[in-house]
């Protein structure tokens, strides 16, 4: 994928050289084709916002237990994605989209504790999504050839469940903490630019902004050791996730199905 976000790179300043097309460019995005999709994000951040609420917490001196609730914010850097769909053609320049993605982000300046001497640290995400999208193409620029093409889409996303990897540090205690978070959905509006490669592959580049439609409920729930006294500590953390990615993809539209069937066999005897 890097090779083709370079040769991507390489087609806007002229130094990528393509196969000629046979026939009309786009000329796949026609009623009854369908093209597998291959997507990786280049870049992806995003902002956290992120509300923790803990307790009952006991007291080992015998006092009553003790509540908290904080509010802080951190930023979260996308370290592997990658994203496998299917593009279905609609109508004329419409496509429908279905897809299925893993990703796993990096949690940078994100520490939950109302106590300075303990580090509460959120450092990895792990997700796979679910993800309905519709696009429409439109006409490229007009200073380019047509072998450009502008492109809109909606998204609707769905995480059924995630991963947290998590640190606790307490004086000379560090509690590693794995939590899982309930299921969520986002919404993601794309723009971007696409080059049709050949009569079958397709070259997309664009920009994916992400807005969750509810929070991330996770449960980071833990327990220590204070002493020779273990301390469960309950931490409901509610997070809004909110940012973009930059992304290339290669989508193939193989033969239509009347294209096929037309397709000779063998010679004659």
């Amino acid at each position: 994928m890097l090779a083709l976000a370079l040769c991507g790179a390489g087609l806007v300043a002229g130094g990528c050289r393509v196969p000629e097309l046979e026939g009309e460019p786009f000329a796949y995005l026609q009623p009854g084709r369908a093209g597998l999709v291959v997507k990786q994000p280049l870049a992806n951040q995003h902002d956290l916002e992120g509300e923790f609420a803990g307790g009952p917490i006991p007291d080992p001196g015998g006092g009553p237990p003790s509540f908290f609730t904080v509010e802080d914010d951190g930023g979260v850097l996308g370290k592997y994605e990658l994203s496998l769909g299917i593009r279905d053609v609609i109508a004329e320049n419409t496509t429908v989209e279905f897809a299925f993605g893993y990703r796993q982000f990096d949690i940078e300046g994100l520490n939950p504790s109302p106590d300075p001497d303990i580090l509460f640290a959120i450092e990895t995400v792990d997700s796979l999504q679910l993800a309905l999208a519709l696009r429409r193409y439109f006409p490229g620029p007009g200073f380019l050839s047509e072998r450009w093409r502008w492109f809109l889409e909606l998204g609707l996303f769905y995480v059924p469940g995630i991963a947290v990897d998590s640190e606790l540090r307490f004086l000379s205690t560090t509690q590693a903490i794995s939590s899982d978070g309930d299921p969520y959905e986002f919404l993601g509006l794309t723009g971007g630019v696409a080059y049709a490669l050949s009569d079958t592959l397709l070259f997309e580049g664009g920009f994916t902004w992400e807005e969750p439609l509810r929070p991330l409920e996770v449960d980071l729930t833990t327990t220590v050791n204070f002493g020779s006294t273990p301390i469960t500590i309950p931490m409901e953390a509610s997070m809004r996730p909110v940012g973009g990615l930059v992304f290339v993809s290669l989508t193939w539209f193989p033969l239509s199905r009347s294209e096929a069937l037309a397709l000779p066999s063998s010679e004659a005897p």
